[in-house]
């Protein structure tokens, strides 16, 4: 899967989401409270959704796999939460039925 795709459909999910734009998401700096989370969202939902190892994860995101990998735990803790733990299960499948299998070659 592309980066250029894999930025754009996350992009697209967390500003409908988080309600944060671009420019908050993608930053190279940590950036406001509620950017940083979308922005660890979006990692997590990288990996799990698109199978991303936590280097191609980090190269999307411009960050470094133990950064992603900080962010993985974090939101995983966070699923403790029914309600979070919903919300991210929704968001996992939309992404994953947005996203094309690279599982089956045609």
């Amino acid at each position: 899967m592309s980066e250029p795709f894999v930025r754009q459909l996350l992009d697209h999910a967390m500003a409908r989401t988080f309600k944060i734009g671009p420019r908050g998401l993608w930053s190279r700096t940590r950036g406001k409270p509620a950017a940083a989370f979308a922005r660890q969202v979006a990692m997590y939902l990288a990996h799990v959704s698109f199978g991303l190892s936590l280097t191609e994860v980090g190269n999307v995101f411009a960050r470094d796999r133990t950064t992603v990998a900080h962010a993985c735990c974090r939101i995983e803790d966070l699923r403790d939460d029914p309600s979070f733990d919903r919300s991210l299960d929704l968001l996992e499948g939309v992404l994953r039925f947005l996203a094309p299998s690279n599982r089956h070659p045609a």
